[in-house]
């Protein structure tokens, strides 16, 4: 398992409502956003989805660690929420 290291800049649910097109519900998701560092050490904010934002709320601005799986479609590297073992 990874850890993403970062400073949280947002901790909220994002989505819900309807597709126009389809008429088929599109549900909310929690997200955070994290500024952490590339492997450049150039500033990075990674959006990620979580299960539940009880654990975040009230951190935005501190340094939290988060676990993630990574995986490169291509050529950048992507992440999301792991949970852990």
């Amino acid at each position: 398992m990874l850890t993403l290291t970062g400073t949280i800049r947002a901790a909220t649910t994002i989505g819900g409502g309807i597709n126009r097109k389809t008429g088929e519900v599109i549900p909310s998701r929690p997200v955070l956003q994290v500024e952490g560092l590339d492997g450049r050490g150039l500033v990075q904010v990674y959006t990620l989805t979580v299960p539940d934002l009880a654990p975040y709320e009230g951190k935005v601005g501190q340094r939290i660690e988060v676990p993630v799986r990574a995986w490169a479609p291509g050529a950048s590297v992507n992440l999301s929420y792991e949970a852990p073992m």
